[in-house]
């Protein structure tokens, strides 16, 4: 809903924070990331967070859909006017610590009570082990009932993620899994928030469906390709034949005889090499083996003409007018079906049978779970209509594809896809065009403003790009080392920068008025190392400047209507701007 004041409508806030501060534990001590954010995002509204990297952009809008891992120190972030940020009463929090204390010692002393019980003595140990054992489940289910709070928090977060606010990473496959196609991903989605269409299939059907599959693979395999599978089933009835017929010792004799020949050749030429005075084959190929393998690789570049050894493994160059150019191609194959087939044959009857139902009973039930997961074909349609919702050109192809299969801006815009798929009140953009070339950052950002017109979707865009901002935006947020140093309407902030850090990111941002090889200028210094931030201004602190502007932290006042600012008198004051 809206609220009406004087006559006028004023959108309903979708997300509102106020004085956020938070903070990360580490090996040096704790490291400050955000001090007193201040931020507000409207219905329909497209808010910039701009600023350098460093400022804290990503960590405000990680903390608010509850997926950063720093401690938050005081704030309030709230979604529609519910209040996103949890936290636990004191009483609670030193139970929490002091059960998980009790229950890691009591899982210690439970193991090192077990084997003394089985190792040193039985009747004293074996009651201390039981002992352990109940304080350690008393710990932890005191814990856990502790907890319940939490999760409950836990479980409103994961239906506010998705259903209400999504989130657009900065590097697609942050939220792309490689071993899944673009469809599962997608219709794994929708499940998880309840919003998959109704399948055709009955469940009985795709049970049965599924039950049947090792049986339609098989079939399949035969129609698909009848030639190489009843080559298959001819060498394995073979094995069969030969380990039932009792002529298994004549049938792995037949196996071997070229390799025996190739062998006693091999012998006969080193003999014989021997015999000539300054020819010394075993000084050449060191051994019968190696010219063994040598006398074979020179048989088949004699024989079937295929360019040498390369040929055997895929690069060698066949000649175009040898009658054996196509079955070269096969050699490969052939050897590798020759050894397996000698390999069945010369291992036990037994064997083979117990190798052959293992890989059956391991492979049969992923087969059949496999296929009972398929999409429906209801579901894949669900998926295609989503995909083309983002303007994809080939959605039935892109949604049997991998992620890796795709392009940068593809995958831009299939991560939007799914995010924009419950149809999020609010849209979190971090860094949605980074890495892509300038004509798909174009479309990635018309895509945006379109779901925003069509589906009044409310855009919170993190970048340090001005020119997106000035394109994208209604209002502009800027952030400098976890502050918010300046806010206006995006107008407001072209037309007149009132901070010294949003004149200096304008100033470092070419425009057509730049003259043709001129340097940009840039602003002296970098942020601040967190853990030495000072707690006066800033950006101050940066320009490396002195005085009580340092201590101090300056208000954040209203300049003008609608424009806030961080009122720093140094900051304010144009004519100490000094870019390099």
């Amino acid at each position: 809903m809206t609220r009406r004041i004087g006559g006028d409508w004023i959108a309903r806030e979708v997300l509102e924070i106020q004085g956020l501060r938070v903070h990360f534990d580490t090996l040096d001590g704790s490291v400050e990331a955000l001090n007193s954010v201040d931020l507000k995002v409207d219905e329909g509204q497209i808010m910039g967070l701009v600023g350098e990297s460093g400022c804290g952009k990503s960590v405000t809008s990680l903390v608010s859909i509850g997926l950063a891992t720093c401690e938050v120190d005081e704030g309030s972030v709230r979604y529609q006017g519910e209040e996103l940020l949890f936290r636990d009463s004191p009483s609670n929090s030193r139970i929490q610590q002091f059960t998980e204390k009790i229950t890691a010692f009591g899982v210690m002393a439970t193991i090192f009570s077990f084997f003394a019980t089985i190792l040193v003595e039985p009747n004293f140990f074996s009651t201390l082990f039981l002992f352990f054992l109940a304080i350690t489940v008393t710990s932890w289910l005191v814990g856990f009932s502790a907890k319940t709070e939490s999760r409950k928090h836990q479980r409103y977060m994961r239906w506010v993620r998705g259903n209400e606010i999504s989130m657009i990473f900065q590097e697609p496959m942050s939220a792309l899994n490689p071993l899944y196609k673009v469809s599962k991903q997608i219709s794994e989605v929708m499940r998880e928030h309840d919003r998959l269409v109704e399948a055709e299939t009955p469940r009985i059907e795709r049970i049965g469906s599924a039950l049947l599959s090792p049986i339609s693979m098989v079939r399949k395999s035969f129609s698909s390709n009848p030639r190489q599978s009843l080559v298959a089933l001819a060498a394995l009835s073979f094995v069969f034949a030969a380990q039932l017929s009792g002529s298994k010792d004549q049938i792995l004799d037949v196996f071997s005889a070229p390799i025996i020949l190739f062998a006693d050749l091999s012998s006969w030429l080193l003999a014989f090499g021997t015999a000539i005075s300054g020819f010394d084959l075993i000084s050449l190929f060191g051994d019968t083996i190696n010219l063994t393998i040598a006398l074979i690789m020179v048989f088949v570049d004699h024989i079937f003409i295929v360019g040498g050894m390369g040929a055997i493994y895929g690069y060698g160059k066949i000649a175009d007018d040898s009658p054996f150019s196509d079955l070269s191609l096969y050699i490969p194959h052939v050897i590798a079906s020759y050894l397996a087939v000698f390999l069945m044959i010369w291992m036990p009857l037994s064997g083979l049978s117990a190798i052959l139902v293992i890989c059956a009973l391991l492979a049969v039930p992923f087969i059949i779970w496999a296929d009972f997961l398929r999409l429906d074909p209801a579901h894949i349609r669900q998926v295609e209509g989503i995909l083309d919702d983002v303007r994809i050109p080939d959605p039935k192809a892109v949604a049997n594809m991998y992620p890796h299969e795709l392009s940068g801006g593809m995958r831009q815009r299939v991560m939007i896809g799914m995010m924009m798929a419950c149809e999020p009140k609010l849209l979190i953009a971090d860094e949605p065009t980074t890495a892509l070339d300038v004509t798909i950052q174009a479309q990635i950002l018309n895509l945006m403003k379109v779901l925003r017109d069509e589906k009044g979707t409310a855009i919170l865009l993190i970048t340090h790009d001005l020119g997106v901002i000035a394109e994208m935006c209604d209002d502009v947020t800027v952030m400098y080392a976890g502050r918010v140093v300046e806010k206006a309407s995006v107008r407001e902030i072209f037309s007149n920068p009132l901070h010294a850090y949003t004149r200096g990111l304008i100033a470092c941002t070419p425009s057509l008025e730049s003259e043709r090889g001129s340097v940009l200028p840039a602003i002296p210094g970098q942020v601040a190392n967190p853990s030495d931030f000072a707690s006066g201004c800033r950006f101050c602190q940066r320009m490396e400047r002195e005085g009580n502007t340092l201590v101090t932290r300056p208000e954040f006042l209203e300049a003008s209507e609608g424009h806030w600012v961080e009122s720093c008198p140094i900051c304010l004051d144009e004519s100490q701007d000094r870019w390099v």
